[in-house]
């Protein structure tokens, strides 16, 4: 079992203006747009319903807003709907499942404690969507990352197109948080314990082949047969045509996984790598294993613990300085200079004249530009303009340099 960190708040291809869910105060229902996050349903003469999310914006995203009005769409339209024998959860948006929870509505709130009762909110309703007893299928094509992945987890089947663009992750680690609406429950039920770990500790992303492979997904299928797909699996599933089987574990991960004594040596391994790669400075890691243990243990609190220790994170330092991150990196895509315009570079300013300093000083100069060198005192900048003199008589001692 092999983990690799990866300390990047860069968590979704998104920019701030795409993944804040700002509500559409004009937003007026129609009988041809009853919903402002989802198409209207649509259900076929066999019973499936097709729930497609629509959020206003350029990508789908999960935000407080829409949780309520999925808990609404679901009550007034599926809950006692004795025509609806089975469920598809797709997009209308191409190339697009959901990239991920709204962590400016996270960030908004002051108290964190209050996101324990958020949270309980929608880890009733996926309870409650499950207690309708009929399948529920996930049509996945793009981006199908943290409460994306989460709500299709929720699902008894899951159908993905093998395209380029279509990826699953669970990346909260980044942020300094964890999967909060049971991903640190349900996902090792799919993929093992191993496999869980690696994908929640790392927030790496996973590709079609391998999400079929491990267990993550059922069918990976072309992108313009991602919705046919599923809509003929939910159909075969409300039927008994279709049986959902999870994926079998190889022999040595039973032996590892399914006893106390297996465990307890993946979870060693786990916690030395995790300590040797955040220095145990870093909680986050942390409270994703002390969820998925607690959830092993007492399987009656599980959800419960998650959304406690989520509410924990979000009110850290670390994750605070996290999400900031995030959103300046994203900031910094916006801007009105238009996707042709360039400003000319002609003087450039170093602050600091030690090695890197001057090397970078010199580079640009080498490059014909104007260079601005500062550092605590003129001895200091003096033994940057000596290291660069010395680079640059060795290159002309050798020819490589090039005057300008």
């Amino acid at each position: 079992m092999k983990f690799r960190w990866q300390s990047t708040a860069a968590v979704q291809e998104t920019t701030t203006q795409e993944m804040t869910q700002q509500e559409n105060p004009k937003f007026v229902p129609s009988p041809d747009r009853k919903y402002e996050f989802f198409q209207n349903v649509e259900i076929t003469p066999e019973g499936i319903a097709i729930i497609r999310f629509d959020c206003p914006k350029k990508v789908n995203s999960i935000s407080f807003n829409l949780g309520r009005e999925a808990q609404r769409l679901w009550r007034e339209e599926i809950a006692a709907n004795s025509q609806v024998k089975a469920v598809v959860w797709g997009s209308a948006k191409k190339d697009m499942f959901i990239a991920g929870a709204d962590i400016f509505d996270i960030k908004s709130i002051e108290n964190k404690d209050e996101l324990v009762g958020v949270i309980e909110e929608m880890l009733n309703f996926f309870q409650e969507m499950r207690k309708k007893g009929v399948p529920m299928v996930s049509a996945i094509d793009g981006p199908c990352l943290g409460g994306g992945l989460e709500w299709a987890m929720w699902c008894d089947y899951r159908v993905c197109s093998d395209s380029a663009k279509t990826k699953m992750g669970l990346p909260e680690v980044k942020l300094g948080l964890l999967p909060g609406f049971g991903g640190t429950q349900n996902l090792h039920e799919l993929v093992g314990i191993q496999n869980a770990m690696d994908m929640m500790l790392t927030g790496k992303d996973v590709r079609p082949d391998k999400a079929k492979k491990m267990g993550l997904v059922d069918v990976v299928v072309a992108s313009q047969s991602v919705e046919a797909v599923a809509i003929q699996s939910a159909a075969d599933l409300a039927s008994g045509k279709l049986k959902s089987k999870r994926k079998a574990k190889s022999w040595m991960n039973r032996l590892l996984e399914d006893n106390s004594i297996g465990r307890r040596l993946i979870w060693n391994q786990i916690d030395k790598m995790v300590k040797k790669n955040t220095d145990g400075k870093y909680p986050a890691p942390f409270a994703i294993i002390q969820c998925v243990q607690h959830g092993l243990e007492n399987p009656s609190t599980k959800f419960k613990n998650e959304r406690e220790q989520f509410a924990k994170l979000a009110a850290t330092p670390e994750s605070e300085a996290l999400i900031g991150m995030f959103d300046g990196f994203t900031q910094m895509k916006k801007h009105n200079f238009g996707d042709d315009a360039s400003i000319p570079v002609n003087t450039v300013a170093v602050m600091g004249a030690g090695l890197m300093g001057a090397g970078i000083a010199q580079v640009t100069a080498d490059k014909g530009m104007s260079v601005l060198l500062k550092d605590r005192n003129n001895e200091a900048v003096e033994r940057g303009l000596n290291y660069m003199r010395g680079n640059w008589d060795k290159k002309t001692e050798t020819k490589t340099y090039d005057q300008v």
